[in-house]
């Protein structure tokens, strides 16, 4: 508890200071007293390691003089990080209701107690907050209201938060989430044109041309299909895994295979093994089997990955009938290696997962969770 006397001593001293300076001499002097000894009551509390007497005895002096906010907003911070939410929350309930607060300080205490809310699970009151300081400009509240509706799946209201506000917003995470919220609701009442309202934001995010895709798919729309997965995979290359097999599909079944493998060859710059493997494919598809060799041990050398060598056991094996069998039991080993390592890692906190996360379970970041690179990866 030291580091709560260095916080409260200056505290002490700035009230002897600011009523010396602002009231008539003789109140001032005897005001400055009664303060300084209720100071000094919470102090010897602690000092006697009667914590919780000595906190409560300083948090209600809050209500009898409250005019070192920024004091009373860091002792609210401690406590809070100590998980003692109910003191936390009534600073700054205390402090909210105190009027000499100015505009600034006002929404910073409102802030500071919706984040109390959040971990006390009162998200109701939270909620209530944080909506004011949105109605109110406050920008510093769209993170908070924004995890606050994704951890509670209220969809219509972040949109109907941005529609209202959108020009509070200007951050990617932020217009990646609101695309997302289009999204969960269009799945939700089955309206994909909610999904393109999500395409017309100001950044681009993955998941409304991925769904619009593979709606298309599944109702064998394949040129549909196409347009939004080429499109799609044009501009997050990253993300291919997820529907390149269907998209290859969808070419095949309109007799386009051949646009299929330009694509591919155009991806080849930014485009990982799986790109570079489709490649591979395209050129024995088309005869030209030493060229799929040359162009695979090549990628290798300079860049080794497990599934990369893994397809090169595959071809070795089949241009080499007595050796075949020996390769496959060697590529058996690298894929069930491969299938223990997971699929999927966030490129914000590094949590992987062997399944697509469009909203990351650890860090609650939209879209920052992307097919794994490296050597095991895609």
């Amino acid at each position: 508890m030291i580091e709560l006397l260095f916080l409260l001593l200056p505290v002490a001293a700035g009230y002897g200071w600011i009523m010396g300076k602002n009231s008539a001499k003789n109140q001032a002097h005897l005001l400055n007293r009664q303060i300084t000894s209720e100071y000094s009551k919470g102090l010897k509390f602690l000092l006697d390691r009667e914590e919780d007497q000595g906190l409560e005895h300083l948090i209600n002096l809050l209500e009898v003089s409250a005019d070192s906010v920024d004091h009373y907003s860091t002792l609210a911070t401690m406590f809070r990080r100590r998980g003692e939410l109910d003191r936390a929350i009534k600073i700054h309930e205390l402090l909210l209701k105190h009027p000499s607060l100015n505009e600034q300080q006002a929404a910073t205490s409102r802030l500071e107690l919706a984040e109390d809310y959040i971990m006390a699970g009162l998200l109701d009151g939270a909620e209530e907050h944080l909506v004011w300081l949105v109605k109110a400009g406050h920008v510093e509240a769209l993170e908070p209201i924004i995890t606050l509706y994704s951890q509670t799946r209220e969809w219509e209201k972040g949109i109907n938060m941005f529609e209202a506000h959108s020009e509070l917003f200007s951050k990617e995470q932020q217009f990646k989430a609101i695309a997302n919220f289009y999204c969960e609701s269009a799945l939700s009442d089955d309206n994909p044109q909610l999904m393109r309202k999500a395409i017309s934001l100001n950044y681009k995010a993955v998941r409304p041309l991925y769904e619009l895709g593979l709606l298309a798919y599944i109702k064998e729309d394949y040129v549909k299909a196409i347009y939004y997965w080429r499109e799609l995979v044009t501009q997050f290359t990253l993300f291919a895994p997820l529907f390149i097999e269907q998209l290859a599909h969808s070419y095949k079944q309109l007799n386009l295979t051949h646009q299929f493998h330009e694509l591919v060859s155009d991806l080849l710059e930014k485009g990982g093994v799986l790109i570079k493997i489709k490649h591979c494919q395209a050129l024995l598809e088309q005869g030209h089997t030493k060229q799929a060799f040359d162009f695979l041990t090549d990628s290798l050398k300079r860049q080794p990955t497990i599934r990369g060598f893994s397809f090169l056991l595959q071809l070795m094996g089949d241009q080499n009938k007595n050796t075949k069998e020996v390769l496959n039991q060697i590529d058996k080993l690298v894929t069930s290696y491969i299938a223990t390592k997971p699929d999927f890692q966030c490129q914000h906190c590094g949590f992987t997962s062997y399944t697509i996360y469009w909203n990351c379970p650890s860090c609650k970041h939209w879209e920052t969770i992307v097919p794994s690179r490296g050597l095991d990866g895609f």
